[in-house]
C-alpha cells in the first residue's frame, strides 16, 4: 500500500520516513501515515479550528457515506482516513477524498500552512519552526508561543500522571481476570480438539484492557503485573492439568498416591507421558515469548510520557 500511496500523491511535494509522509496539498500542511495493518492510510491536515469547526468537519465527511472514509480531529487540525479493499483501488480513491476534504475546508475557511494550527498567529521565518509531535513521527509548523504552550500542557499532563493514584490492586483485579479468560479459553480449546498455546495472547491483551478499564496507572508496573501474571496462570492450568492425568494413571494401577508426587512418578516412568509433557510445556513457553514479544513494544508505548518538544 506505500507504493499506492506514493503514487496517488506524486503531484504533491511529499517527504517520506518508513510508512510517515509530510508535504503539502492545496496549501495545506499534510501528514500522511500509512498504518501496513489498516485498510488506508491517515491524512492529517494541520489548521487553526475551533472544536465547533472540527466537529462540522468530522459530521460533514460522514455525511458523505463514501465507504472505508472516516474522519476525526487532533490537537492540531482534522484527520481523515483514506480507505480501500486494494492498493489500487486506493490509487483511484484518494484524489476524490482528498477533493472532499479540501472543499470542506475550504467551506470553514479553514486557514493554510501560513497560520500556526495551535495558536491561530501568522507564521513567519522568525517565529516558527517544524516540530515533531511527542511519541509520534508527525510533523507540525508551530510558532515559538505555540511551542511554548505545547510544553506547559505536556508538563501539567506529566505532573498530573506522576501524582495520580496508582490504583495496582483495582488494575491487577483486571489483568487476574485476562488470565483466568486465557486459561478458560486453553480449557475450552483443548475440550474441542485444537491447540491452546494462543491462550497467552488473549490473557496479555484482554488482561490489560481490563487492567486501564478498572483504573490501573499505566506504567512499568502494568508490563510487570501483565506478564507476571499470565506465566503463573498458564503454568497452574498446565501442572493442574497434567496432575489429574497423573492421578487418574496412577489410579489405574493401584498407586496411592496423588498431587505432585503422582506427577513425578509418570515423569519418572513413563516416556509417553514426559515426552507431552515437556511438549506442551515448550510450546506454551514458545507462545509466551511470541505473546510478550508482540504485546511488550505496544505495552512501551502505553507506558511512554510524551517529552517536552524543542
Amino acid at each position: 500500500m506505500q507504493k499506492n500511496v506514493t503514487n496517488a500523491l506524486a503531484n504533491y511535494n511529499f517527504v517520506y520516513s518508513g510508512n510517515y509522509g509530510y508535504g503539502r496539498i492545496d496549501g495545506y500542511e499534510v501528514n500522511v501515515y500509512n498504518n501496513p495493518m489498516d485498510t488506508g492510510p491517515i491524512f492529517l491536515f494541520s489548521t487553526y479550528l475551533s472544536q465547533m469547526q472540527k466537529n462540522e468537519f468530522i459530521v460533514a465527511i460522514n455525511q458523505l457515506k463514501i465507504s472505508l472514509v472516516q474522519a476525526d480531529a487532533f490537537d492540531f487540525g482534522v484527520m481523515v482516513k483514506i480507505g480501500a479493499m486494494t492498493g489500487r483501488q486506493f490509487e483511484k480513491k484518494c484524489p476524490g477524498g482528498i477533493e472532499q476534504i479540501l472543499r470542506i475546508l475550504q467551506e470553514l475557511n479553514a486557514p493554510k500552512a501560513n497560520v500556526c494550527p495551535q495558536s491561530g498567529e501568522v507564521l513567519a521565518e522568525d517565529n516558527c519552526k517544524i516540530i515533531t509531535l511527542p511519541n509520534s513521527n508527525y510533523k507540525i509548523c508551530l510558532t515559538s508561543t505555540a511551542i511554548e504552550t505545547v510544553n506547559s500542557g505536556i508538563e501539567k499532563s506529566n505532573e498530573d500522571f506522576q501524582n495520580a493514584p496508582n490504583n495496582y490492586l483495582k488494575g491487577f483485579i483486571g489483568i487476574a481476570i485476562g488470565a483466568i479468560a486465557g486459561v478458560a479459553v486453553a480449557f475450552i480449546a483443548g475440550l474441542m480438539g485444537y491447540i491452546t498455546s494462543f491462550a497467552p495472547l488473549v490473557s496479555i491483551f484482554l488482561g490489560v484492557f481490563l487492567y486501564k478499564k478498572f483504573g490501573g496507572k499505566q506504567n512499568y508496573m502494568m508490563i510487570v503485573m501483565s506478564l507476571g501474571t499470565t506465566l503463573v496462570a498458564i503454568v497452574g492450568y498446565l501442572l493442574a492439568l497434567y496432575i489429574i492425568v497423573a492421578n487418574q494413571a496412577v489410579a489405574e494401577i493401584n498407586l496411592s498416591m496423588s498431587g505432585f508426587e503422582a506427577l513425578r512418578f509418570c515423569l519418572e516412568n513413563s516416556d509417553e507421558f514426559k515426552q507431552a509433557f515437556v511438549s506442551e510445556i515448550t510450546t506454551n513457553a514458545i507462545f509466551f515469548l511470541i505473546a510478550g514479544g508482540a504485546s511488550i513494544a505496544n505495552l512501551l508505548k502505553m507506558v511512554r510520557r510524551p517529552q517536552n518538544i524543542q
